[in-house]
C-alpha cells in the first residue's frame, strides 16, 4: 500500500468533512442509498480518491458521503470490494484504513447475508458479535500494510465492541426491529454456498454467511478502532430455495431504513453511557432514558 496514496485519500475526506472524522460506515449489497438524504454531504465517487479501487459488482454504486451525520464527522462509503473481484485483501480493506488514517474511531459494518440458523427469516436483522474468517486470507499478512498498525498479532476476543453492541440492541427494542445477535461467516465467494455447505457452516457454530466484512474487521481492529457490524438476512439457505444476486439486492433495499436507523442511532450515540444492561434486551418499544431518540 502506498503511503502518499493513503495521506491523499484521508486529507481529502477531512477536507471535505471539516476536520478529522469520528466514524466511518461502509454500506454492503443494495444498502448504498440508505444514507442519501441523510448525511449533509455530495457524493464523491472513488475513482477521485488517492489509491481507491472501484467495485464491479452490481448494488455498490462506488461513491463515498463525507459530511455531517447528528454532527459526528463522517464518511459511508457506498460500495466495497470482494475477494471474488479479484482483489486482494489489501484492496477489501483500503477504506477501513483511509478511515482510520483520516481519524475515524469507529466503524460500523453492513452486509446482506444468507441465513443458516433456522430460526432466521428473510428481513431479520443479525448484530454481529462474533465471525469466523473462512476466506483463507488476511490484510495483516506480510510486512504490516497500515500506517497505525503496530501489532499484526491483534486480539479478536470482543472484536465487536461490546458497547456499541449493547446500544443497538437498545435501538433495535425502540424501533422493535426483529434483530438478533449471531455469528457471521465470510466465505470467499462468489457462488451461494450449497445444502451441504450451509449445513457445515451451522454446525461450526455461524448463524448467517456471506462474502464480505471479515477482513474489514480485522483490519479495523488491528488499527484500533471500534467495530459494529449488521448483517440483513436476505434469504434462509436451510429451506433450500435457490439464491439470486437480484434477489438480494431487492431484500436489502427492503430493509434499508432499519439498517439506516440503527446506523443513525450508533453515530448519533457513540459517546452515550448506557443505562444498566439488563438480562434481557428491553423488547416493549420504550426509548432507553440516555439514548438520542433519532427518527
Amino acid at each position: 500500500m502506498k503511503r502518499k496514496k493513503l495521506d491523499e485519500a484521508a486529507d481529502l475526506l477531512r477536507e471535505r468533512a471539516g476536520g478529522t472524522l469520528d466514524a466511518a460506515i461502509i454500506l454492503g449489497s443494495g444498502f448504498g442509498g440508505v444514507l442519501r438524504d441523510r448525511i449533509d454531504a455530495t457524493p464523491l465517487a472513488y475513482r477521485k480518491i488517492g489509491g481507491m479501487p472501484e467495485p464491479t459488482v452490481p448494488g455498490h454504486a462506488g461513491e463515498a458521503l463525507v459530511g455531517v451525520l447528528h454532527g459526528r464527522r463522517i464518511v459511508a462509503f457506498s460500495g466495497r470490494f470482494h475477494l471474488y473481484e479479484g482483489y486482494d485483501p489489501l484492496d477489501v480493506a483500503y477504506p477501513v484504513a483511509i478511515a482510520a488514517h483520516a481519524g475515524a474511531k469507529t466503524i460500523v459494518l453492513t452486509n446482506a447475508a444468507g441465513g443458516v440458523n433456522a430460526s432466521y427469516h428473510a428481513g431479520d436483522l443479525m448484530l454481529i458479535v462474533d465471525q469466523l474468517n473462512l476466506t483463507g486470507r488476511s490484510p495483516l499478512v506480510g510486512k504490516i500494510p497500515f500506517p497505525g498498525v503496530k501489532d499484526r498479532f491483534v486480539d479478536m476476543v470482543d472484536a465487536f465492541d461490546p458497547h456499541l453492541c449493547e446500544l443497538a440492541r437498545h435501538i433495535a427494542a425502540q424501533y422493535s426491529i426483529v434483530m438478533h445477535d449471531g455469528v457471521y461467516a465470510g466465505l470467499m465467494g462468489p457462488a451461494y454456498e450449497s445444502p451441504a455447505e450451509a449445513r457445515l457452516l451451522r454446525s461450526m457454530g455461524a448463524d448467517a454467511v456471506g462474502m464480505s466484512t471479515v477482513l474489514e474487521t480485522i483490519a479495523a481492529r488491528a488499527l484500533g478502532m471500534a467495530v459494529i457490524g449488521f448483517s440483513l438476512i436476505t434469504n434462509v439457505h436451510l429451506t433450500g430455495e435457490a439464491t439470486s444476486h437480484a434477489a438480494v439486492i431487492a431484500a436489502s433495499q427492503r430493509g434499508a431504513t432499519d439498517v439506516a436507523r440503527l446506523i443513525e442511532g450508533i453515530v448519533a450515540n457513540i459517546d452515550t453511557p448506557l443505562p444498566a444492561t439488563p438480562d434481557v434486551a428491553p423488547t416493549n418499544g420504550e426509548v432507553p432514558p440516555d439514548v438520542i431518540e433519532v427518527v
